[in-house]
């Protein structure tokens, strides 16, 4: 969970921004507030301040379907499309870095090997 752990350090750690990536991760996805507190391990309340600010905000938006009150991405939102661009920038920041790693670790047994 790199790109979450990178996030953090840029970010700090926050119920907003777990339920970012929930969304991110998770294509489609649908909820409603019991079953995002319960999938974060957050309590009610927590989910119901973290929802409400990224409805304020735009990214994510609330619909009643029925007797149910369900959350999710707001897909047309310019923030949640930056969001998410930032998001595939950090993570293939990761995926050159590995690519890096492996040529440079293999280029180190490579030239060990030759000095044998």
């Amino acid at each position: 969970m790199y790109v979450m752990e990178m996030l953090e350090k840029i970010f700090g750690n926050s119920t907003h921004l777990e339920i970012i990536l929930l969304f991110y991760n998770n294509p489609g996805y649908i909820t409603n507030i019991t079953k995002l507190a319960h999938t974060l391990d957050k309590s009610h309340v927590t989910a119901r301040k973290a929802i409400s600010d990224l409805v304020a905000a735009g990214i994510l938006t609330e619909l009643d379907i029925g007797k149910s009150r369900v959350i999710k991405i707001n897909e047309r939102s310019l923030y949640t499309e930056t969001l998410f661009n930032f998001i595939n920038t950090v993570r293939s920041v990761k995926e050159k870095r590995s690519i890096e790693e492996i040529i440079a670790k293999r280029a180190g047994s490579v030239a060990k090997a030759n000095r044998l």
